[in-house]
């Protein structure tokens, strides 16, 4: 019993050890170029590393190659766009040849790594916008995942109350904020812990060695001023 109660502790402890995917991930001394600098450094930032992130809200499909429009959004520290966060504007990836638009579903969170080029013009509605853009050397498409708060103590009606955390008891003096290891509001038969739901993990799609790092020439103003945008 003890045994297990180590497992799942160990268990709670790795999993909020997130990481950052393999395929965005980066040397620990690579300089990434951030949006907002971007935008207000135009072509001073050109050819530099991005990795950035946001939600899906289109995709373009060109002769020789393939556009992604997306929202952009802070990212955390594994490289995950906080979609409650406030969003400062759009970008668009360019993707060598051919991307079926189902790979990139429109709404769904998506972080791309890639290289600065030149902006791309282009309308919001019936605005002009000059969206910053990367050409894009790999990106992970993250899933859809719904958080709630179960209690741990659940009826069975074969067997009655049943629970698999049965040997969680505030008497080992533990604690946990979601399982309630050591919490006063837990007790011998109460708590609650939260459980995460994923969805289906998306299609993905080999993008790698299609990309370029060569630069077209910049436009001499900044973004920041094209599409009007507060300079932070």
């Amino acid at each position: 019993m003890f045994a297990r109660l180590i497992l799942l502790v160990g268990v709670m402890v790795m999993s909020g050890c997130a990481i950052v995917p393999d395929s965005i991930d980066v040397p620990d001394n690579t300089t990434l170029v951030s949006y907002t600098q971007a935008v207000t450094a135009s072509n001073q930032a050109l050819g530099q590393k991005a990795r950035w992130g946001g939600i899906v809200v289109g995709v373009e499909n060109k002769p020789n190659e393939t556009f992604i429009e997306m929202v952009h959004f802070p990212l955390n520290h594994y490289g995950k766009p906080r979609r409650n966060d406030e969003t400062v504007g759009r970008f668009k990836v360019k993707i060598e040849g051919f991307v079926d638009p189902i790979a990139f579903e429109e709404g769904r969170s998506a972080t791309f790594l890639g290289v600065l080029t030149s902006p791309t013009s282009g309308m919001v509605g019936e605005q002009p916008y000059i969206y910053p853009t990367i050409i894009a050397e790999d990106y992970h498409m993250w899933r859809e995942q719904t958080s709630y708060d179960v209690n741990p103590f659940f009826f069975n009606y074969h067997t009655g109350w049943y629970s698999p955390y049965f040997f969680a008891n505030p008497r080992f003096g533990l604690y946990h904020p979601y399982v309630g290891f050591g919490n006063p509001f837990f007790g011998p038969f109460g708590g609650r812990f939260r459980v995460t739901q994923y969805g289906d993990r998306p299609v993905k799609v080999d993008i790698r060695n299609r990309s370029s790092s060569k630069t077209r020439p910049a436009k001499p103003q900044s973004l920041e001023k094209m599409n009007g945008l507060k300079q932070k």
